[in-house]
């Protein structure tokens, strides 16, 4: 067992060095966690580019799987585990962020949404500079501290397909978002007899198609400018596409043409473009659900008539992450899916070529 690990390190926007640092030593209620896979996010690349105000440097990577390879005596008390006693050997996946606090003023007043907790901490997005480290997934091993969620990696659902849970959580999330609080009998919410348009299908939106194909929509409509992209949406679920590089009144007339006349029940946008969320209000019915997923950072605006979200009397849910137990519903739904997630990862690359991957 080496003295060292190493680690890609993003020293500053656009820049990613191999760096080694001592092996971590957990405390009594740690878990010292070897790295299988990571899984490069889109947020990830916001960082390369500068889009995010953070400390560098950063050992960046959330979207991880692992092995346990030390396990502190009272982690069991100390962090929150979902799917049944630990042993060191077992595989898990981590949530990037935090147990809530519990006492700043949002998890004391909304206690039912503690992705907006202002104390939490987040794998991937903090200092190495700052003890302990690493605690980021582009690393050889990752150091787990108490107030980490713990999911163990069900029997029967493989590595490879594991490290997409980060990303599937995301992706169930925003189709729950839509469901509720709903009555579909009459129309409200996400149902059996409706149709949702997904605007951007990159790997979020391949995974919403594949959450809402998993559920049973009728009508899964994916948008996006990339043709293979397209072609994978529809392996992933969905009945019909639209080329989003067509003019907007033709793709208009086009989903009207597929949603009875009216336009889609639900639109989910995941591209993360201004235009695109411009573009979320102009498509769905009248009465409809608008999701926001995409926009993560902060890409600038766009021009909104506020008047359409009067006249057609939306609904707009924003989204910031999910509750942790989000990941329990995300690995249900990658073991048991039908999407085809070994055509869905297309590239894999080692730790030494994080750069190159990003």
């Amino acid at each position: 067992m080496t003295s060292t690990v190493q680690a890609a390190v993003m020293t500053a926007p656009g820049q990613i060095e191999m760096r080694e640092f001592p092996r971590p030593t957990i405390a009594d209620d740690e878990i010292l966690l070897r790295v299988e896979r990571t899984g490069i996010c889109g947020s990830d690349k916001h960082m390369y580019a500068g889009h995010m105000p953070l400390q560098f440097p950063i050992i960046p990577g959330h979207e991880l799987v692992g092995v346990i390879e030390e396990l502190g005596s009272r982690a069991h008390e100390e962090m929150a585990i979902v799917g049944g006693p630990l042993s060191e050997g077992d595989r898990i996946t981590t949530t990037p962020s935090s147990q809530a606090c519990g006492k700043c003023w949002y998890c004391l007043h909304q206690p039912q949404r503690p992705t907006l907790c202002a104390n939490r901490y987040v794998h991937g997005f903090v200092s190495s500079d700052v003890a302990p480290t690493p605690r980021g997934g582009f690393a050889e091993v990752m150091h787990l501290a108490n107030r980490s969620w713990i999911f163990k990696i069900p029997d029967g659902l493989s590595s490879e397909h594991a490290v997409l849970t980060e990303p599937a959580a995301v992706a169930t999330r925003a189709v729950e978002r839509a469901f509720g609080p709903g009555l579909p009998h009459i129309g409200e919410g996400l149902g059996m007899d409706k149709s949702v348009l997904v605007l951007g299908a990159g790997p979020i939106g391949q995974l919403v198609v594949a959450a809402l194909a998993h559920v049973g929509v009728d009508r899964i409509i994916a948008t996006d400018l990339s043709a293979s992209r397209l072609d994978m949406a529809k392996k992933m679920g969905a009945h019909h596409t639209l080329d989003a590089g067509a003019p907007l009144e033709e793709r208009l007339e086009a989903a009207k043409a597929l949603t009875e006349g009216v336009g889609p029940d639900i639109v989910i946008e995941t591209a993360g473009v201004p235009i695109v969320f411009k573009e979320s209000l102009d498509y769905v019915r009248r009465g409809g659900i608008v999701v926001e997923v995409g926009h993560f950072t902060d890409p600038g605006g766009v021009d909104i008539h506020p008047n359409v979200i009067c006249f057609k009397d939306l609904d707009i849910r924003g989204m910031w992450a999910y509750p942790a137990i989000q990941f329990k519903t995300a690995l249900s739904f990658l073991k048991n899916t039908q999407a085809p997630l070994d055509d869905f990862i297309t590239h894999r690359v080692g730790l030494a070529q994080t750069e190159e991957g990003i």
